[in-house]
């Protein structure tokens, strides 16, 4: 099995990254904006939005600015060209296992949005609502399990040596398949 990337595949995204990374940063300030001092009316919730938008403001940056994650079709797996890679040489590891926590504690903070929603509707008829050290409760625990997962991750790490191997074992395997069937 060969495979070959395509020269241009690198400029190519990196130009999108950028593009698409000045647009969040545009599209993100606007919304952090509104969500301050034109949604008075909107008392704590607000907050909630506040902190998930903030979440995915810091998710974009990472992902057009910081990592710019390359992926590499049909292989599972890619490269990074951004600046943690171009200036302080982190590798792909260490750049996922951030990119995990981002994207882990972001689904916590829409959750939070719509538990807080769904909390304040309950008042109304106060069958579901429940008691405050319970509702802190669960949101601790979620962050919690964010972080449980990434330290996983993060400690699941196959070395350079293990991965090569394991690629000489697969790939000589489906050789000596292929030529043995030839």
């Amino acid at each position: 099995m060969e495979l070959t990337l395509n020269s241009q595949l690198q400029k190519i995204a990196n130009l999108l990254f950028d593009v698409a990374g000045f647009l969040d940063l545009f599209t993100n300030y606007l919304v952090v904006y509104l969500v301050i001092w034109k949604s008075k009316n909107m008392k704590t919730f607000r907050y909630y939005l506040l902190y998930f938008q903030l979440t995915t403001a810091i998710m974009d940056v990472y992902l057009a600015f910081l990592m710019k994650p390359i992926p590499i079709f049909p292989v599972i797996g890619g490269y990074t060209t951004g600046i943690l890679y171009s200036c302080f040489e982190v590798n792909s590891h260490i750049q996922m296992t951030i990119q995990i926590l981002f994207m882990g504690v972001q689904e916590v903070a829409i959750f939070c949005a719509f538990f807080k929603k769904h909390q304040s509707i309950v008042t109304i008829n106060r069958k579901l609502e429940m008691k405050k050290r319970n509702y802190w409760s669960v949101i601790g625990v979620l962050h919690f399990d964010i972080s449980a997962i990434v330290v996983l991750f993060y400690f699941g790490r196959v070395s350079k040596e293990q991965q090569l191997e394991y690629i000489r074992r697969v790939f000589l395997e489906k050789e000596t398949t292929k030529s043995f069937h030839n």
